[in-house]
């Protein structure tokens, strides 16, 4: 069985001086939640042994600062045009380029794709905030039947409930 972690980019800024939603740069809160989220999936699983990503500047940086807590080597991580705001079925087949060798997988991409992935994949409703973090257990053997599949959540976490468990 394979483990998909779905994760929504972290906070972004609204800098004057960029004109497009593609180069936004994480704010300071979301690079402050980015090493909780991290830290997280660290202590307590599953790590991910790829990461498939949006190439947009503010998940780029949740990629590179997760990867750096994690120590993700940088031949798993990848970045995608397709992911960019990207729908369910897109999403899916991204999914589907992870090699069966991956057991755990991690998608981190944009709302409202990834809230509908996840209802589609798993038939709960999510509200992903920035930094939010989803783990499912799919019901299959290798990534390629991802789109025929079902999943069951394991988790939903949110940067808000790390710390306000851990305070």
């Amino acid at each position: 069985m394979k483990t998909l972690l779905i994760m929504r980019h972290a906070k972004a800024d609204y800098p004057p001086d960029v004109r497009s939603d593609f180069d936004r740069p994480l704010n300071e809160q979301g690079r402050k939640d980015v090493p909780l989220v991290a830290k997280l999936l660290k202590n307590f699983g599953p790590h991910p042994d790829a990461v498939s990503a949006s190439p947009a500047l503010r998940a780029r940086q949740t990629v590179e600062g997760l990867a750096t807590t994690l120590n993700l080597p940088t031949n798993a991580l990848s970045f995608h045009e397709s992911l960019y705001l990207a729908l369910p079925q897109t999403l899916a087949q991204a999914a589907a380029t992870f090699p069966d060798s991956v057991q755990t997988g991690l998608l981190i991409a944009h709302n409202p794709g990834l809230e509908e992935w996840v209802a589609q994949l798993t038939g709960a409703r999510v509200e992903l905030p920035p930094a939010g973090l989803v783990a499912i257990q799919l019901g299959c053997f290798s990534w390629t039947e991802i789109e025929q599949t079902y999943g069951q959540l394991l988790y939903f976490i949110s940067p808000r409930l790390i710390k306000a468990i851990t305070q």
